[in-house]
């Protein structure tokens, strides 16, 4: 087991490589912040299992990126659970770029007044890869606010799913909750399935969540290669475009510069 404990007031950041089993317990006291970055780029035949449970305290704040650059590789599997405590901050984004298959669970319970969660995903998956996210957000309390924002982009015969739950439990009002999920299907054989569901069981709430799935835009293709643009680079662009949005949302600068890096070499490979 892997255990970070960040005490009260105080600020850290760090980076961790992830390979095959690892079970990880992270703390950051009130008042403390962490920057955390999981990453896995080891090229292995055998499955990857992560169990990540992370309790942030109140006043506190935890930016969190979990980033699969794998090349090849087996299935990778990561269950988090995070715990926020009043009026805190996290934000926490899922970026799978890599060649292997991936099954994603996240549970959040904003158990106090005041917290915050920004929960993002990002996915470019092609050949026969299979990609799953599954979300499940819990306001316990009232006045907690959550967003989500997961994009794919689905190439050759890749299969992604999403499946988002927002629950807002009895007594949780003034709940302020979003939920977006967008979705490119490159090739007419790629598929997207796509399930943002909403649980509500009070009044005074402001919450709502869709799902979009289509193609590249023929027209503004056309548009592009008129202009001497040709059509590879066209949809580079089209797609650099559609996941700019979540990457420009990182909050931590030498990662946000780094990831436009590897997203366009990600997409150049598609």
């Amino acid at each position: 087991m892997i255990e970070i404990f960040v005490p009260k007031n105080s600020s850290e950041e760090r980076t961790l490589q992830l390979t095959e089993e690892q079970q990880l317990h992270i703390h950051v006291e009130s008042g403390a912040k962490l920057n955390l970055v999981f990453e896995s780029a080891t090229v292995t035949s055998q499955s990857i299992n992560l169990s990540t449970d992370i309790i942030v305290e109140q006043g506190a704040s935890l930016d969190f990126c979990d980033l699969d650059l794998r090349m090849e590789g087996a299935v990778r599997t990561h269950h988090l659970n995070i715990q926020q405590g009043a009026d805190s901050k996290v934000f926490a984004q899922s970026i799978i770029l890599s060649e292997g298959d991936n099954r994603n669970t996240t549970q959040v319970d904003l158990c106090g007044e005041g917290a915050e969660l920004c929960l993002n995903g990002l996915v470019i998956a092609h050949q026969t890869q299979n990609v799953n996210n599954h979300t499940w957000v819990q306001h316990r309390v009232p006045h907690t606010t959550s967003h989500q924002l997961y994009k794919y982009v689905v190439d050759d015969q890749a299969v992604g799913t999403y499946a988002g739950l927002v629950k807002v439990l009895p007594g949780a009002h003034h709940t302020v909750s979003g939920q977006i999920n967008r979705n490119l299907c490159v090739t007419r054989e790629a598929r997207m399935f796509a399930q943002p569901q909403l649980e509500i069981y009070n009044d005074d709430v402001r919450c709502n969540h869709g799902s979009s799935t289509g193609q590249l835009d023929e027209s503004a293709l056309f548009y592009m290669q008129q202009r001497g643009i040709s059509l590879h680079e066209a949809r580079l662009l089209l797609m650099a475009a559609f996941v700019g949005e979540v990457v420009n949302q990182i909050r931590i600068p030498a990662l946000r510069e780094r990831l436009h890096d590897l997203v366009e070499k990600r997409l150049r490979n598609i």
